[in-house]
């Protein structure tokens, strides 16, 4: 077997498990959080969604022809993430820039901020340092105009889930965007990711972009705002000149709440067995809550493919940077996975012995 992991092109959709060449490897990559790609009852929901409404609905949500789906899943995520109103984009990377282009040059990035919402790249070295500096910002209780900060609630690359307790303490008024695409649908209660750990302060707006897809396994991407922001992006063009998203996956979303709710509980079970799996292997990163193990760098990835698992290996955000070495759950993998997961890192942990402190 080949130890090459780059450009392994899968022979269909991954799931518990995906086949490259014909050969079958348990799939420990993707950010398929809840496996819903790969949940048949929430697949049936999709293709009752697309008997009803059609695949695609090639037309703008401000045409005098209309499906009430759309209006519906926005109220879900409202709801979910406990504001007045959401408005559905094509996408995660939409999302954030709609959110944060409408502020143009009025954003204060987080170190680290992912591009969808980037308008300036922090000269600060942490997020502590950056919230620190924000909170510093605040002090002044008779500040005429909002400060405007921006951030990513979960960092994927390290397994952090990034500390917003600052917020508490601010005194001026605060407009907050956080994409929460890595958080939402796993972490907080029910799922509502960040909003459901952002301490509440009356100084203090939240604005929530995130993608669809990454937990609940429908392609598009939503911001959950005020009422006042819903009115005013709804009258963008980068919501009203786009196809909207596929009303068969909306309609999936809608109707399957119960199945979020069974997968994330599966997700969280398999996070915990798995925690304790590797509670004496030195060098991973790990948040409590995340389906994301991050390797030591100098492990060695061929060991999994060989032993027939996909790991994430790859190098981002920078092709050229270094590779990053990942395990990432989800809710389809059984106890047998988890264990022959955690194996097999026992063996690479003897191929490089360096690795132990």
């Amino acid at each position: 077997m080949a130890r090459e992991l780059d450009n392994l092109y899968l022979d269909g959709k991954p799931g518990r498990t995906a086949v490259v060449n014909g050969k079958e490897f348990v799939f420990f990559s993707g950010y398929n959080y809840l496996g819903m790609n790969a949940e048949p009852e929430f697949m049936d929901l999709v293709l009752q969604g697309a008997d009803k409404y059609g695949w695609l609905f090639p037309s703008s949500r401000i045409s005098n022809t209309r499906l009430s789906v759309y209006e519906e899943c926005e109220a879900l995520l409202a709801q979910l993430t406990g504001s007045e109103g959401a408005v559905l984009l094509p996408s995660g990377f939409a999302a954030g820039r709609l959110a944060t282009s409408y502020h143009q040059g009025k954003v204060h990035n987080a170190p680290g901020s992912h591009p969808a919402i980037l308008q300036h790249k922090s000269a600060l070295n942490s997020f502590n340092d950056w919230s620190n500096w924000a909170l510093q910002q605040t002090g002044d209780a008779n500040l005429d105009n909002p400060l405007i900060i921006a951030s990513d609630s979960v960092n994927p690359l390290t397994a952090t889930i990034y500390n917003f307790s600052f917020l508490a303490s601010v005194k001026s008024p605060v407009l907050a965007i956080i994409d929460d695409s890595h958080g939402i649908g796993v972490i907080g209660t029910n799922g509502a990711g960040v909003s459901a750990l952002v301490p509440q302060n009356k100084h203090v707006e939240y604005l929530f972009t995130y993608s669809l897809s990454k937990a609940f396994g429908i392609s598009g991407g939503a911001i959950s705002c005020s009422k006042e922001q819903v009115t005013a992006f709804k009258n963008r063009p980068e919501y009203s000149a786009v196809t909207p998203l596929s009303p068969a996956q909306v309609f999936a979303f809608n109707q399957g709440q119960h199945i979020y709710a069974r997968q994330r509980e599966r997700l969280m079970q398999n996070i915990t067995y798995f925690e304790n799996c590797i509670k004496d292997m030195p060098g991973i990163q790990h948040h409590a809550g995340l389906p994301v193990f991050v390797l030591p760098t100098l492990m060695d990835e061929g060991v999994f493919l060989d032993a027939g698992i996909l790991i994430s290996s790859f190098a981002y955000p920078d092709p050229m940077g270094q590779t990053l070495k990942r395990v990432v759950l989800n809710a389809l993998h059984t106890p047998r996975d988890l264990d022959f997961l955690a194996s097999v890192l026992q063996m690479a942990y003897q191929a490089s012995p360096s690795l132990f402190p």
